[in-house]
């Protein structure tokens, strides 16, 4: 009891809290949520109301329709049985039937012949009068022959069987749970004596009840089902489901009520055929109260409307009386995200306006300081970046060395010259370009240059594929940011790699940025290098030693265009290696 006591005042409290923080907080709030109730209650109330009385009306005058229906469709089911009860007794009026079933001493072949047709003859009109009519048979107790039709086809079989209801000269109604069909039966007696000599058997398909079945369906979800006086169930068409405890207490009180209602459905049901056959007819609730749902609807588009005309109404009064007041607790939410050029009224002569003149005059104050010590972080930076630039490892220098020794001592003269031309080029291209940023068709040809030194060292082991969209030649990049990147390729992705070097490189325009992909099919990164050089890239901190290229190249990006820019690196162990940079569109005269 104590446990629920300290649930319930932490609830408390917790509701509190939030009408505190949602509510209570705000003038705005605390206006609308007013008008809201004063319109919105005797609306709830009223919908709440008209529903319930709604409900009741048309629930009595769907129960009272549907009734009407179900009795209606009972005698028209009555008035088919006995159509079929008219078919079976017509038969016995026949003269011929009480002869043909007769014994008869030294009968010859031709009258036991014509016997045979005669009955096949008769059996055949009746089967064929009636397509619900799923089997007939004749049955002579004197000669001890049952004579059958089942599925179109004529049978003469014995039968040895004592009669089941030997004195009985009305009607037998039975079902055959074999075939799922009911049958009538109607003994023959001959008239001189009275005496039992066979008996005549109808079975009829339940199908027969199809068309009154669907015309008592008014409504979907609605189920007819037929039960037998035991509260069995002898034909359900649509496999609904209905519980033995309401079966049994429609046979206990069919003699008195002729509807039973449980929490989901109600059961309408009649006796027919000497109450042999119950009619039941299954209605769910929510069927019934289809009406008082409309009512419902109507309410629920009224409460929107006067919450709408509500809330529009409230947001105007609440506009005049607390503009002032929103206004600056907006702009004060502005310059906490660093907008400092946010414009603040200051007309008016009331406390509010004061008070907004005042804040105005202190966030000038704040840009000025805000100003001056920008400048000095941007002095750090441009320092940084120099101290960064001189990083450039001399490995590719060492390279072009080797190949031009090894050349000299191979080839003749032209080869060199060639190499020493394209070494000049690179070597001109990194001590003219001062400026920080070039054009990207700039940084290109160096890394063409860079790319045929690196071939003719690697000779048919290397393959290098290059693609440049048209489109991006013009765009601005920092000096020296591809070539770094090509140069890792060779350092630690094809270190253990003797031939089949494949690296793609992959300069296009994507949306607003550049997109600049170099991937190999190199020795890759191990799971745990790759961690770690991931954090390295997203602090920003330059790390000395293994991979100083991609770092080096990340910080002057991040220097250049901000933290939203830079590298991201894929690789997996002994697979590929892929650096994807990325570099704000910009032509000339941007960034510099």
């Amino acid at each position: 009891m104590i446990t629920y006591r300290n649930r319930f005042k932490h609830l408390l409290i917790l509701i509190k809290h939030y009408l505190n923080i949602y509510i209570m907080e705000s003038i705005r709030r605390k206006l609308v949520i007013t008008l809201l109730i004063v319109m919105t209650v005797p609306l709830v109330i009223f919908l709440i109301l008209s529903t319930n009385i709604a409900r009741g009306t048309v629930g009595s005058s769907e129960i009272s329709s549907n009734i009407a229906r179900v009795d209606l469709s009972s005698h028209y089911i009555e008035y088919q049985l006995k159509e079929y009860d008219q078919l079976l007794f017509s038969a016995l009026v026949d003269d011929l039937l009480v002869p043909s079933l007769m014994k008869v001493d030294d009968i010859n072949t031709t009258n036991m012949f014509n016997t045979q047709n005669y009955i096949k003859d008769k059996l055949f009109n009746m089967y064929n009068s009636r397509e619900s009519i799923r089997a007939i048979s004749l049955v002579s107790y004197d000669t001890g022959n049952n004579y059958r039709i089942t599925d179109n086809e004529f049978f003469i079989e014995s039968y040895s069987n004592l009669p089941q209801y030997a004195k009985s000269k009305d009607v037998i109604f039975g079902i055959d749970e074999e075939s799922n069909s009911f049958f009538f039966e109607r003994n023959i007696y001959r008239f001189e004596d009275q005496k039992l000599i066979g008996k005549i058997k109808m079975n009829i398909n339940f199908s027969l009840f199809d068309p009154i079945i669907k015309n008592l369906q008014s409504n979907e979800g609605e189920h007819v089902i037929l039960l037998s006086s035991s509260g069995d169930i002898l034909y359900n068409p649509d496999n609904a489901h209905i519980d033995k405890s309401v079966r049994k207490q429609m046979v206990t009180n069919r003699s008195r009520e002729t509807e039973v209602t449980q929490e989901e459905n109600l059961y309408l049901f009649q006796n027919k055929l000497n109450q042999n056959i119950i009619l039941l007819k299954m209605v769910p609730v929510e069927v019934m109260n289809i009406g008082a749902s409309y009512i419902q609807k109507s309410g629920i588009i009224i409460l929107i409307i006067s919450i709408i005309l509500t809330v529009t109404l409230s947001i105007y009064v609440s506009n005049k009386v607390t503009k002032p007041v929103i206004e600056l607790s907006k702009a004060m939410e502005k310059i906490g995200e660093n907008n400092f050029n946010v414009q603040i009224k200051t007309t008016g002569s009331d406390e509010i306006s004061h008070l907004r003149r005042k804040y105005k005059e202190m966030i000038g104050r704040i840009r000025n300081l805000i100003e001056k010590d920008y400048k000095r972080e941007i002095e750090k930076k441009d320092a940084q970046f120099l101290a960064l630039q001189a990083q450039i490892n001399p490995h590719f220098l060492y390279n072009t060395l080797q190949v031009i020794g090894g050349m000299a001592i191979k080839k003749g003269v032209k080869e060199i010259n060639d190499v020493t031309q394209t070494l000049s080029d690179v070597f001109r291209y990194i001590t003219k370009k001062q400026d920080g940023l070039v054009y990207l068709y700039e940084e290109v040809d160096h890394l063409k240059n860079y790319i045929h030194i690196q071939q003719l060292r690697f000779q048919d082991k290397m393959s290098i594929h290059l693609f440049v969209d048209d489109e991006v030649n013009d765009e601005l990049i920092p000096l020296l940011t591809i070539q770094p990147l090509i140069e890792n390729c060779f350092i630690h992705g094809f270190d253990s790699k003797v031939d089949d070097c494949i690296i793609k490189i992959d300069i296009q325009k994507v949306f607003d940025e550049i997109e600049i992909i170099v991937e190999d099919n190199g020795s890759g990164i191990s799971k745990i290098d790759l961690i770690r050089i991931r954090e390295s890239l997203a602090s920003g901190q330059f790390v000395q030693g293994e991979r100083i290229g991609i770092n080096n190249v990340n910080n002057r990006i991040k220097l250049y265009f901000g933290d939203e820019y830079g590298i991201d690196l894929y690789s997996e162990k002994n697979k590929y290696t892929k650096v994807i940079m990325r570099l704000p569109n910009q032509k000339k005269g941007v960034g510099e």
